[in-house]
């Protein structure tokens, strides 16, 4: 039986989702009702990595055609900037802050994204997605959550 490059993808999507998992656990901050802490969002992530990963495997049982091929240079390219923006994005927390950066980032992965797959959407709706997905964010942590966000070490 050969293995599937679903098969290996499912596996590894459960082995982080697993050590995710075991690295959260190890949180000191106890969950509560009143108070969800730091162990909430990731171990939803944790638990969804492991869930897909699970889906993912099972896909690949399944499949009876021969693998494609991975990854195109045109998707390496694509992989490449994401993850630079994913970088510029960190560091711009770090001294701008969420309420600057996220709506700003957001904007320019959709409009990345949309230029590259040859569907256009109009500027108006970027822009009020990125605004409205960054407010959905900001209520949640801060309103629900009662949690606070990087403001930046500039307003500091």
């Amino acid at each position: 039986m050969k293995v599937k490059r679903d098969q290996i993808t499912g596996a590894v999507l459960i082995l982080i989702g697993i050590v995710f998992a075991v690295l959260i656990s190890q949180f000191s901050k106890p969950f509560t009702l009143s108070y969800p802490g730091p162990k909430l969002l990731p171990g939803i992530g944790a638990f969804g990595l492991i869930i897909c990963g699970i889906g993912v495997f099972v896909n690949g049982c399944k499949q009876k055609e021969a693998d494609k091929p991975v990854l195109s240079l045109k998707g390496l390219v694509r992989v490449l900037v994401s993850f630079a923006i994913l970088c510029l994005y960190i560091l711009g927390m770090k001294y701008l802050g969420f309420l600057i950066v996220t709506p700003v980032v957001l904007f320019i992965i959709t409009t990345y994204f949309t230029k590259e797959s040859g569907v256009e959407t109009k500027l108006w709706v970027r822009i009020v997605f990125s605004i409205a997905v960054t407010a959905v964010i900001w209520l949640m942590y801060v309103v629900l959550f009662d949690m606070g966000l990087p403001v930046g070490l500039l307003f500091e």
